[in-house]
């Protein structure tokens, strides 16, 4: 076999980090341009609460498909090609909603968007986690959601600028428009970096693909790791059938553990939260400029609690971060509903939501996506990420539904407070009933689910 000489191995695992942020910077984009745009969308198409609950969650329809069909796609035809795929979804729904006369039209684009937005938060953190070696995965799986916080700064901060461009009546017609064409940037950025990188080294063996596999593990290991790797990673295959019944049987536990991870992440209302984030502050007394200042400001405290979680999801481990962060959430929104209901500050209630995103920054939003990108085989860890993140999709989009429904029917406070207790019920079963996953090969969590008992705490180096 040969092998590529005088190439750094941190070159190829450095592109493969940067292919995979990127798929998390577009889902962070897309899913959250439409916070800036609500208000005035709402405004141009003249929408009731339920009309403005389906132009703010359409896209997560789209999100929904295109989770339920990416893992099996990416099982069949690789990361690479699926990745791609994603990125022309999000560059063509940018361009198309431009051009979108009617709620039909622009709701059309989003689903598109959403295809994308689904897809990628199945195979980048599969991609990532396939490549990246035992005692960095933690990390570089979290660089993923590093990239979803940077593409909700990015959203956020583009909105406030295109905002400012015009007067009320210029961002009711094109403003909010740009907002959305703005992501072509990232997408063409993204479709730009997929083409030099690698495939997953387990895919490649899973096809059949052994000497291709062997190439790319020399190319982001040392010899003698590459090799030790490709045994194990050979003789966990050798293990699993690649039927989708595993799931249902051997593996029934990791599928349920990961369907109750993706729908607890989102209970707590941090999409909804984000999705409305300038008409949450509108409605606590925040001026309209103000409200986009704000937002930015939230996005940047997702950000600096993100970098944290970044340095501890190998130290602190996955479950302590998700129980200490939800913990933070839960007293954070329980507070932000009482200040709604004794019509308190609007500046105690930005303090208090900075500090709920914090929260989740740092645990449920890094720790989630690390663990289910781990606990599952590789020959079915496509068509199982599918599962347990189509459950995140669709318990999203029903909560972006509803949000506008519940502030007008049951108010501000009681609508938080609901959330409030989704986050108790999180820090409740996953104290219960969650493992911990850090400082163990993939192979070796697999293991794990077969033999039923605990596995050695080993590190590789």
């Amino acid at each position: 076999m040969h092998l590529p000489s005088q190439v750094p191995p941190r070159k190829y695992l450095v592109v493969a980090a940067i292919v995979s942020t990127l798929g998390g910077l577009l889902f962070g984009f897309d899913t959250l341009v439409i916070s800036g745009a609500i208000h005035d969308l709402t405004v141009h198409f003249r929408l009731d609460a339920t009309e403005t609950g389906w132009a703010a969650g359409c896209a997560i329809v789209g999100c929904i498909f295109g989770a339920a069909s990416a893992g099996s796609i990416a099982d069949a035809f690789g990361r690479k090609k699926t990745l791609a795929v994603c990125a022309c979804c999000f560059a063509v729904s940018s361009v198309g909603i431009w051009f979108a006369g009617t709620l039909a039209q622009f709701s059309l684009w989003r689903i598109v968007a959403g295809l994308g937005i689904g897809a990628a938060s199945i195979i980048s953190p599969i991609y990532i986690a396939e490549i990246a070696p035992t005692r960095h995965r933690g990390r570089l799986v979290t660089l993923y959601q590093m990239g979803i916080v940077m593409g909700i700064l990015a959203a956020v901060f583009s909105n406030m600028l295109i905002e400012r461009m015009g007067n009320d009546a210029w961002n009711a017609t094109t403003g909010w428009r740009l907002m959305f064409l703005a992501g072509i940037i990232p997408a063409l950025l993204f479709a730009s970096m997929i083409a030099p990188s690698i495939e997953s080294p387990r895919w490649l063996m899973k096809v059949g693909k052994t000497q291709e596999a062997e190439k790319v593990l020399f190319l982001i290991h040392e010899a003698k790791s590459a090799r030790e790797e490709a045994r194990e990673i050979q003789e966990s295959l050798n293990m699993e059938e690649g039927k989708l019944s595993e799931l249902l049987t051997t593996f029934r536990r990791p599928l349920l553990l990961g369907i109750m991870l993706a729908g607890l992440q989102q209970i707590s209302g941090i999409t909804p939260l984000f999705s409305y984030l300038p008409e949450v502050f509108r409605q606590a007394g925040t001026a309209t400029a103000d409200a986009f200042s704000q937002s930015v400001l939230v996005s940047l405290v997702n950000l600096g609690a993100t970098l944290i979680a970044l340095w501890l999801i190998d130290q602190a481990g996955r479950k302590t971060l998700i129980v200490g962060g939800t913990t933070v959430q839960f007293l954070s929104f329980v507070l932000v509903g009482w200040l709604y209901f004794v019509h308190g500050s609007a500046l105690a209630i930005l303090a208090f939501v900075m500090l709920f995103v914090a929260g989740h920054a740092a645990g449920n939003g890094v720790a989630m996506w690390v663990i289910i990108s781990e606990i599952y085989p590789t020959k079915v860890r496509g068509r199982a990420m599918s599962i347990a993140t189509t459950t995140l999709w669709i318990v999203c989009y029903l909560l972006i539904q509803v949000f506008p429904v519940m502030q007008q029917d049951i108010g501000p406070a009681k609508t938080f407070w609901c959330f409030a207790g989704g986050a108790l019920l999180t820090i409740v079963l996953v104290a219960w009933l969650v493992p911990e996953t850090k400082d163990k090969s993939l192979e070796e969590i697999t293991r794990f689910w077969k033999a039923n008992q605990p596995v050695a705490n080993t590190v590789r180096r």
